[in-house]
């Protein structure tokens, strides 16, 4: 007869032990989770998906002659093996407004600082140097489910022409104000005062990413097939116009294909791979201690605004500064977790460069006071051991990324940036002959002028040029002619052309002398001058 003893009791308390942590913690419970995927992205009637639209958006997100002075696209600070953030790290000043103190901001390289004619300015805080974002850059993978935009929520659902001030988006056009905002910023795409026309013209003479180089296939073809933005836009809309609202259009179309759903967490919710031992376990403490409150999957976001409190009283009025609400004061958007792992830099200051670090800031608020409280009424303390505090870190490192997006996999691909070439010391840049002049005429009726050029060594990179006129302004172009669609009639003016290497060293300048056609007293005039 089987006699139980103190040994034997041990023993069956240790099986029992051993079978609660299996059943708790065993990757095989996860598959009979209840599992909600990504929900499908909603395309707005007024902006249906269309694969040439999607192209033309690609191309226009990864090209740097958006900007003024072609040194930044919307993909410069949002690239796929970073979570669709920033990889580059760069301070400004904080609250404090001194550069090189602990409360200075980790954002976005921009550009550098220039007036309404494109001249080059001195800024306060960097000089000459590019400019720093006041905000890290969020992942623009997380938008697409949103209706409202941006770490304060200022891109609203409803989306207006802006040029013309129409609805053109009732509802659910939050994307598509949040890919306007940079486009007109003075710190991170533009000149100040940058008017749409300028960059309508501006892209109607542009060579379609003529800065980058290894295109993706997709994009490749494209461009082969309709070499010119105009083309790309009759192939995208059905006629040629290019008009701001269709740049925005074709971006956020392609924006919304970009759905990271092939992570090692999908594929263990569906049955299909479970997740790694530690990962699991991570997925069992991120549920139990309330993380997934304000990131609830599957979007790992509730896409609603709080403030953690890490800043103090009125360093950022977050959403308070769009909605006036005091209230307000401090709330930020909940960002998605899906890809954090990729991302250097973590918070809307962009101070903490860890995933320990970002779970240490909720063990010990610096600013509990002010911190708004969890959805369930508690306040902000997450208290960790080490294993917890570890597997957590690797649940969200690997758990949550999808692997096409950490190697810029199709439909994740892209190519490669003129800023991401590799600065060559002592480079010296072509020099740009001017050939010859022509005229335009233009849909008013009004002549324009046509620069043609080309660059005196045949064998050395050029990449762009830089053209200053003698009253002030300043163009950009990568391919002949230039054309100026500012240009008045009577005029008579004078072009500096200067060519550019990769790095933006410029080359010593050549000068043309252009007088614009006027009235036909203008022209008798001139001619007996």
């Amino acid at each position: 007869m089987f006699r139980f003893t103190f040994c034997s009791i041990g023993y069956f308390v240790v099986l029992f032990l051993v079978f609660l942590i299996l059943v708790t913690y065993s990757p095989i419970t996860l598959s009979a989770e209840a599992y909600t995927k990504l929900p499908p992205v909603n395309f707005p009637s007024e902006n249906p998906f269309s694969e040439p639209k999607r192209l033309l958006g690609k191309i226009l997100f990864w090209d740097e002659q958006l900007s003024t002075d072609n040194s930044v696209a919307c993909g410069t600070c949002h690239i796929p093996a970073a979570a669709g953030a920033d990889p580059r790290i760069a301070n400004g000043p904080g609250y404090d407004e001194k550069l090189g103190t602990p409360d200075d901001i980790w954002g976005s390289l921009g550009v550098k600082a220039r007036d309404h004619q494109g001249k080059l300015s001195k800024n306060k805080h960097f000089h000459y140097r590019q400019q720093v974002t006041s905000r890290a850059a969020q992942s623009y993978f997380s938008g697409l489910w949103s209706d409202l935009n941006f770490w304060d929520g200022r891109a609203g659902s409803q989306f207006l022409d802006p040029q013309t001030g129409k609805v053109l988006i009732k509802q659910g056009g939050a994307l598509e104000n949040q890919a306007l905002g940079p486009l007109f910023s003075a710190v991170e795409m533009a000149k100040a005062e940058q008017r749409p026309q300028e960059l309508i013209d501006k892209l109607r003479q542009s060579s379609p990413l003529a800065l980058a180089t290894a295109w993706p296939v997709d994009v490749a073809q494209a461009i082969e097939n309709n070499p010119s933005y105009s083309a790309l836009f009759e192939r995208a809309f059905g006629d040629s116009e290019i008009t701001l609202a269709r740049i925005i259009f074709a971006i956020t179309t392609y924006e919304r294909t970009l759905v990271a759903n092939q992570t090692p967490w999908d594929q263990a919710m569906q049955g299909v791979k479970p997740l790694s031992y530690q990962q699991n376990l991570g997925w069992e403490f991120f549920k139990q201690s309330g993380c997934t409150d304000c990131h609830k999957p599957p979007l790992f976001t509730d896409n609603k605004f709080y403030n953690i409190g890490i800043q103090g009283q009125n360093a950022d009025l977050g959403q308070s500064a769009i909605t006036g609400n005091k209230a307000h004061i401090g709330l930020m958007k909940v960002p998605s977790l899906r890809n954090v792992g990729l991302k250097k830099t973590f918070m809307h200051t962009g101070q903490q460069h860890s995933l320990g670090q970002v779970i240490d800031v909720y063990a010990k608020v610096p600013f509990k006071s002010i911190a708004s409280k969890k959805p369930n009424g508690e306040l902000y303390n997450f208290q960790f051991t080490e294993f917890q505090r570890k597997a957590i870190i690797e649940f969200m490192q690997h758990a949550l990324t999808d692997e096409r997006v950490k190697h810029e996999l199709y439909p994740f691909d892209r190519p490669q940036l003129r800023s991401e070439k590799p600065a060559v010391n002592g480079q010296q840049a072509p020099e740009v002959q001017p050939l010859g002049v022509s005229f335009l005429v233009t849909e008013t009726g009004s002549s324009v002028p046509k620069i043609d050029w080309q660059k005196r060594d045949k064998n050395a990179e050029l990449i762009d040029i830089e053209i200053v006129r003698n009253d002030g302004y300043h163009f950009w172009a990568s391919r002949s002619p230039f054309i100026d669609y500012t240009a008045k009639a009577g005029k008579t003016y004078q072009y500096t052309l200067y060519g550019r290497t990769a790095d933006f060293v410029k080359s010593k300048g050549h000068e043309v002398e252009v007088h614009i056609p006027g009235s036909w007293l203008d022209k008798l005039m001139r001619y007996f001058d």
